[in-house]
């Protein structure tokens, strides 16, 4: 060890966590110096509860410790904490700090307590994700908060949600996802009184009601992101009723089941610009039907599909997009005849193109080399590089809009 200079000694260190750094301060004075220098500039800390532990027994190499990094850090990211563990920390400022991931322990009695604390020890965050037994009570103290993610919160009380609400200028929103265990009831319309926000992460059960079309009419707001069992087909209509024009991109995961009434409520979106469906199911018919009349199309993903439609059903489809930019059928097993240029739907797709199409066929059980080497056409790129899309959860639907229209 005295052999590595201080600069590897400080590169090292960026990639040890903190309780290994803990370790290493009773190494040698040297050593304990590198560390030390090495929380004198951290932007992003990450404590899990035996490092909390540890600290609240070591009140000196607390004090060295939270007293180097308190006045830098960033973003905190906080796992198995609880109000006795922090209560010491209120001797130190962070001023710098924004972001905070917490898991609070379990615990009833306290849960509220400990978010006063926590708006207390972190004034100024402006992003906080937090799982606690928090009723909501308090979280209106974060006056400088936009990103809020309740979604492992499950004992809120909805008598608080007004106050949430109307006080925080909040733009994006995740709060629950996980089916029927909370329901949060018709005060989970307060949610609107946040003129700001732009993102909303919810379950289906909970956008019922008058909830959706005062969502569509905040002046902002261009994401709804649904984790979804029974009411896909109800929300799906009624953004097609209130608002179809403004819908830019559909993102279905395991969500679609080549249900009628929601490719009739699609055809009535003639502005989409992007459509992924993944794990997910679409019949030749209703592929056919929505690239006809959805004339703006440009991205179409068909992601590790359970049936995909034949490589002339598919392309005499494609053949309907003009704008098409995208396809991307990556995950899903094809045969060499979806590339073939003598398939007659392809090569008439082809011929009539004006835009060069990019195809995406990461994963397909396609031989790269051999598909790329016998393929030439300046009409159609072939990309075997993935494309990475949010898939926050199983089973979710995923609308974009686009404020301005």
């Amino acid at each position: 060890m005295e052999q590595i200079n201080e600069d590897i000694w400080i590169n090292i260190l960026k990639y040890l966590p903190m309780c290994d750094q803990f370790s290493l301060t009773q190494v040698n004075e040297n050593i304990c110096s590198y560390v030390k220098y090495q929380w004198g500039h951290l932007k992003t800390v990450t404590l899990y509860r035996e490092d909390l532990e540890f600290l609240d027994r070591n009140r000196k190499l607390m004090q060295e410790c939270l007293g180097g990094w308190s006045a830098t850090v960033e973003h905190l990211n906080l796992q198995g904490a609880s109000c006795d563990l922090l209560r010491k920390w209120t001797e130190y400022s962070f001023a710098h700090l924004r972001t905070l991931d917490c898991r609070m322990d379990y615990n009833l009695e306290e849960a509220d307590e400990e978010t006063l604390l926590l708006t207390k020890l972190f004034p100024l965050l402006t992003k906080l994700s937090l799982h606690s037994s928090t009723t909501g009570r308090h979280l209106w103290h974060w006056r400088h908060l936009k990103e809020l993610d309740l979604t492992w919160c499950e004992y809120l009380d909805p008598d608080h949600f007004q106050e949430i609400f109307g006080s925080l200028q909040l733009t994006k929103l995740t709060m629950l996802y996980y089916g029927y265990n909370v329901n949060l009831g018709e005060k989970v319309v307060d949610i609107t009184r946040c003129t700001m926000l732009e993102e909303l992460h919810l379950d289906d059960h909970h956008l019922l009601g008058d909830f959706l079309p005062r969502l569509l009419n905040l002046p902002h707001f261009r994401r709804l992101a649904f984790y979804t069992r029974d009411y896909y087909e109800f929300i799906l209509s009624s953004v097609a009723k209130h608002k179809p024009l403004k819908v830019q991109s559909l993102l279905f995961n395991d969500s679609f089941w080549s249900s009628e009434r929601v490719a009739h409520s699609i055809l009535h979106m003639t502005n989409l610009r992007r459509l992924v469906l993944q794990e997910d199911d679409i019949d030749s018919q209703q592929l056919h039907t929505i690239c006809h009349k959805l004339p703006n199309l440009e991205e179409l993903h068909l992601l590790a599909m359970r049936k995909v439609p034949s490589p002339s059903h598919l392309w005499n489809s494609v053949g309907h997009c003009h704008l098409l930019r995208i396809l991307n059928l990556s995950s899903t097993k094809l045969s060499s005849q979806s590339v073939d240029l003598k398939n007659p739907y392809l090569s008439k797709v082809l011929l009539n193109r004006r835009i060069p199409l990019t195809l995406h066929l990461h994963n397909t059980g396609l031989d790269p080399s051999k598909v790329l080497r016998d393929f030439d056409c300046a009409a159609l790129k072939i990309s075997f590089e993935p494309i990475h899309l949010n898939i926050w959860s199983s089973r979710f639907v995923e609308i974009e809009f686009s404020p301005d229209s």
